[in-house]
Parts: structure tokens; sequence; C-alpha cells
């Protein structure tokens, strides 16, 4: 079974990729995450993988390959292999704007990816405004993704965002949805705030593997994912973590090993941490009541949008 995963990016899309291949993985079933489809991937043992030697590359080379040669690649992998791929919407403007390919092909691509990926994942954020404030804080600070102490201390510099770019992801969120409705008509929606709090529910569903996590490490993923978290932040502000025994951080060790046999094996890319929560922001952020008025201020323009959520931190379960 194929996994396509679509994103506006900021969205849990690249955790969510890693968790897929992780639990496949787990329960001895052959998988491959390919990550971006778009920004190259090349045939490894008959088995369709990210092409790591364009990582970070412009966009003459990450996008080098055409629609055409992508299709026919996914097409040669081995079926033994599930395929976990994602594609994001603003490397579908890129290539747009940069190679100028017709409306034609690219609508042929979205027809071939519907019919070789069996679930079509859109992934989503109940809390649009703290999508659009991570994503500013993103532009600042230049790091997408949180890996390492490095990153974390950039993204922790960062103290106020432009507010322009605040509304301009506003609305590039909503032109998402709306590509997604466009193109993809079968989709599952799957929240990044679900992704994050409640994993070991979210994959069940995905894969109809029932605790893939808690059989191999002995504790549950929600719990491995939030350890991870503050065990991070431990290290970063040099602050002691006694409130966790011995079992629960030996079951993180256990996930971060396999994490890094997966990688090593080249099934995935490195796992991101989870960066910031709600409440992080809003002390980190000068303007962030700036940036909440002028959401609120655009969510009355489409009544669809929850604003009642804009304060509430789901990471720690209460409002602001």
């Amino acid at each position: 079974m194929n996994f396509l995963i679509l994103t506006p990016d900021g969205v849990g899309s690249t955790i969510l990729q890693r968790l897929l291949t992780m639990t496949f993985s787990l329960e001895n079933v052959d998988a491959i995450n390919t990550h971006e489809l778009t920004n190259r991937i090349l045939l490894e043992n008959n088995i369709a993988v990210h092409d790591k030697r364009f990582v970070g590359s412009k966009w003459e080379q990450m996008y080098a390959q055409s629609l055409p040669e992508i299709e026919n690649i996914i097409r040669q992998s081995s079926k033994n292999t599930n395929i976990i791929s994602r594609v994001a919407k603003y490397h579908i403007d890129n290539r747009a704007e940069h190679l100028g390919e017709s409306k034609e092909l690219v609508t042929n691509f979205y027809k071939f990816l519907n019919e070789v990926y069996d679930k079509k994942i859109m992934c989503v954020r109940n809390n649009i405004f703290e999508y659009a404030l991570s994503w500013s804080i993103r532009e600042e600070s230049g790091i997408l993704n949180v890996y390492d102490r490095d990153d974390k201390q950039k993204v922790f510099k960062i103290k106020s965002v432009k507010e322009d770019f605040f509304e301009k992801k506003c609305q590039q969120y909503l032109n998402y949805t709306y590509w997604v409705k466009d193109n993809f008509p079968d989709v599952i929606e799957i929240a990044y705030e679900d992704m994050v709090t409640n994993p070991d529910k979210v994959l069940e569903q995905l894969t109809g593997f029932k605790n893939t996590y808690k059989n191999n490490f002995k504790l549950e993923l929600s719990k491995i994912l939030k350890i991870e978290y503050e065990t991070f932040n431990a290290l970063m502000t040099n602050k002691k973590l006694t409130k966790y025994t011995n079992k629960e951080l030996g079951a993180l060790v256990q996930y971060k090993r396999y994490t890094k046999k997966l990688i090593d094996e080249n099934k995935i890319m490195n796992q991101p941490i989870k960066n910031t929560t709600l409440y992080d922001k809003r002390r980190q952020i000068k303007n962030f009541n700036n940036c909440l008025r002028k959401f609120e201020s655009f969510a009355k323009n489409h009544n669809w949008i929850d604003t009642s959520n804009a304060t509430y931190d789901f990471w720690h379960d209460k409002k602001l």
C-alpha cells in the first residue's frame, strides 16, 4: 500500500512520513520514505528513494527531474515495498514559476498520484493562527524543522516576526485547502495536533496496526514523543530532568536507536523534534498579540475558520 502525504509544510508532514515508515518497519512490512517527490528521487535496488545528493541544492538542480521522469521511477519501484511520499504545494508552485510546467502536465501528474497512491493524506492544522506564526518564525530563523541544539538556538533568537508575511501564510493555507479539494477527492485529513499528541491512534487508523510502539519499546509513542521534547528542552536550558523513570527513558533511547537504524538504511531521512509550543511562542514573540489580531480580522472573511482555538495550546491542553 502506497501513502501520499499532502502538505503546505509546517503541518506535521515530515514526522508523519517518518512514523508511517517506522510503523511498517516495526511490523516487518517493507516500506520506504521518498520524502518530497518533486525534488529528486532515484531507483536504488529497484526501490524509489530520495536522492540525497541534491538536498539543499538550488532550484535548477532540485527541479531538474521532470514530472514524467518522477512518475516512471515510482512505476518501476518494487511492488513489494510500500512507498510513503510527500507532495508540498509550494514545490508544485515553485516548479511552475521556475520551469513553466504546463497545466496539462501538472494535471496528468495529479492523475498519476491518485492512481498509484492508495491512501492520500491531507495534513492540516486545527489552529491556523499557530500555523502561520510558526511559518513566520521559520522565515526569520531559516530553520524549517528542529533536529539538534543549534537549530533550537536559532529559533530561540527570534523575538519578532514580519506581520505581512504572517498574513500571507494565512492566505496560503487557505489556497492549500482549495488545491487539495480540487485535485485529490478522497483524502484522509490528519491534524498535526492529533498526530503529535495521539500518534498511536492516528497510526493505527492509517495502517491497521495496534500498539506497535508499546509492543516494541514498552511505551506508547505519545509518551515517547513527550519525553523526547521535554528532555531536549531540559538539555537546552541546563535543567535537571527527574520526572521520568529509567524504563521511560530507556524507551526513548530504543526509539532513537531504531530511528538511526532506518536513517542508516536510507529508509527515512532525519526525524525532527517537536519545536515550540504556543506558550513558548507567546513568551518569545513580541508582536504575538498583533499577529493574533490580524488573524482574527482575516478569519472574519472566511466563516469556516475556527478562531476559538487560536489561543489554545494543544501541547499543554489549556488556553493561554
